[in-house]
């Protein structure tokens, strides 16, 4: 059985975007969050230095 994420990679992935399980970086262009808004690290990072923010929708058909 595949899990939510996996579907979610096996999505981007055709969408020719590359997942990543590290941080943010310079190279990320785009961070998935349960909450972008949030103070955290990544969600700090990406804001930092530009990054579109999306947040987690329930389902991956929100990707198509």
């Amino acid at each position: 059985m595949t899990t939510q994420r996996d579907e979610w990679e096996t999505r981007a992935a055709a969408f020719g975007l590359t997942v990543t399980a590290g941080g943010v970086t310079k190279r990320t262009r785009l961070l998935v969050a349960a909450d972008p808004d949030s103070l955290s690290g990544k969600a700090g990072k990406a804001r930092q230095y530009g990054r579109g923010r999306l947040r987690h929708p329930a389902r991956p058909a929100s990707l198509s």
